[in-house]
């Protein structure tokens, strides 16, 4: 074990910048591991909420279901989707708080450590293209979502039908609000990016 000037044998306990780094590193691998727990959660409960979803629509679909019962069907599979939609936007909380208690720690340790940071390994890999990185964990919940939503629609189309111009419309500018808010979020994001490196 190597000595330190005054005798004393030195150990990386010795140096608070390693330790610092340890601790931010331990933090990063918890909130990743959380991360993974949820996305296999999420991936798990829209699984079995999918696979019902289909038992229930073809048996919806028979010929020899009562007229009576078709209405009972719609409930219950407007009930699998609400609950696929709330299952994936709650998760989709969870995986953003993981994110940004992520950036929270790679900030700490970027003003902590400052230009010594050559002489550190990095604290965490970085996504490889700038779609990965605009594109987070935490927005894939959304895809679960908009199957949802369309499955909804989908099962619904004959209660619709009278309102499918006014939904079509009221859609249409419900997407393009929500692109417009994504692209002005990616751009903001790639700004505080850039800022903070």
């Amino acid at each position: 074990m190597r000595k330190l000037p005054n005798g004393v044998q030195w150990n990386e306990f010795h140096d608070d910048e390693i330790v610092d780094w340890k601790r931010v590193r331990s933090a990063i691998e918890h909130e990743d591991q959380l991360t993974n727990h949820r996305v296999t959660w999420m991936l798990t409960s829209q699984g079995f909420l999918f696979a019902a979803f289909a038992l229930v629509f073809q048996a919806s679909t028979k010929t020899d279901v009562q007229y009576e019962l078709r209405a009972f069907y719609q409930y219950l599979l407007s009930g699998l989707a609400a609950t696929g939609i709330f299952v994936s936007l709650y998760l989709r909380l969870a995986l953003r708080a993981a994110e940004i208690q992520t950036e929270i720690l790679r900030g700490w340790w970027v003003e902590r450590i400052g230009e010594r940071y050559k002489n550190h390994p990095p604290i965490s890999g970085t996504p490889p293209n700038w779609l990965l990185r605009m594109l987070p964990f935490s927005s894939f919940p959304i895809l679960f979502v908009l199957s949802w939503i369309i499955f909804v629609l989908i099962v619904l189309l004959d209660f619709i039908k009278p309102y499918a111009n006014t939904i079509g419309t009221v859609s249409l500018l419900l997407t393009l609000i929500l692109g417009l808010v994504i692209f002005g979020f990616m751009l903001g994001r790639r700004k505080y990016s850039k800022t903070s490196v």
